[in-house]
């Protein structure tokens, strides 16, 4: 049985030209789960079947191997084979799962992070990293829904006074509009509107809110990050604190005496024009503007055609 995530993830890879071999590979699913559910239109649920492991009988030789030797790893299969000859008949792949578990809670106890941060460039088109920001909380809150385009920094920014799902959506169809398209996936952090329940179907196997899955079914996948590992978005959170910094408290102060009032309106009406400067500055970390790099087509033409035809693409 799938996941409602993995179902949304193969109807989404199909749609972007993904074959059913390929989408197979990437998810670890038999090519026959694959096309037949492809055929679906909506997630037909089985009963879920329970049957024992056929690790269970060697859990403790395989954990008291792999505390004997940490921090050195004992490969896979070596253990596999050590086993084998115990009596196992399971496969490799179940075998590396269940070291994994161990090596991460092994890692967890001993002050060390199990998974090493990678740095990387994503490809055009590949990701977004999308995220809420809270520009002023209280009675009146304003939020700034942000989203960043992970290979060439273009950003785009609109204010509301809620979070709730249908704003949510709503700013991201504002978001595919501005950059002329749409990316493959999108990353996002701990927001209710996305996530329900983390490793809702096993370690990072997360539990997505369904209004959020049907909107995104076919469009882009939804990419949750790790909970408190800020620097897995880091191009967003950098984008957060460059706006509250270079926009919102410099026109706060040149608005403090006008008597105006600011609320989402008042701040939507200036952030286009800020957003085109932001857009053209020289990005600190590409050393290019990020709207040369998005190579985005005018905005007259752009409005007038299917955003479908603009998807951005390697």
């Amino acid at each position: 049985m799938i996941s409602k995530e993995e179902f949304v993830v193969i109807h989404t890879l199909y749609s972007q030209g993904f074959s059913i071999r390929q989408i197979s590979k990437i998810l670890g699913l038999n090519r026959r789960t694959v096309s037949r559910r492809l055929k679906e239109e909506d997630l037909k649920l089985y009963p879920k079947r329970s049957y024992p492991s056929k690790l269970n009988d060697y859990k403790g030789y395989i954990e008291e191997r792999i505390n004997q030797a940490y921090p050195d790893r004992i490969p896979s299969t070596v253990i596999l084979r050590e086993i084998n000859d115990m009596g196992y008949t399971g496969s490799l792949r179940t075998l590396q799962k269940y070291t994994k578990v161990i090596y991460d809670r092994i890692g967890s106890k001993r002050g060390k992070d199990s998974e090493e941060i990678i740095r990387f460039e994503t490809e055009k088109g590949f990701q977004a990293q999308a995220d809420w920001t809270t520009i002023r909380a209280g009675r009146k809150p304003i939020y700034a829904f942000v989203m960043v385009l992970g290979y060439s920094r273009t950003a785009f920014v609109y204010f509301t006074n809620n979070s709730d799902e249908d704003i949510f959506q709503s700013c991201h169809i504002k978001a595919f509009d501005y950059f002329g398209g749409i990316p493959k996936t999108i990353l996002y952090d701990n927001l209710k509107s996305v996530i329900i329940q983390r490793d809702k179907y096993g370690k990072n196997r997360h539990g997505i809110n369904n209004d959020f899955l049907d909107f995104s079914k076919g469009l882009f996948i939804p990419k949750p990050c790790k909970p408190y590992r800020a620097k897995t978005k880091g191009k967003v959170e950098r984008f957060n604190s460059y706006l509250k910094n270079n926009f919102y408290k410099p026109l706060r102060a040149k608005l403090k005496n006008s008597g105006l009032e600011i609320t989402p309106e008042l701040l939507n009406s200036y952030i286009f024009s800020w957003l085109e400067m932001a857009n053209n500055r020289i990005h600190g970390t590409t050393k290019r503007k990020p709207f040369d790099m998005l190579n985005i087509l005018p905005p007259l033409v752009k409005s007038i055609l299917p955003i479908s035809l603009f998807l951005l693409s390697p």
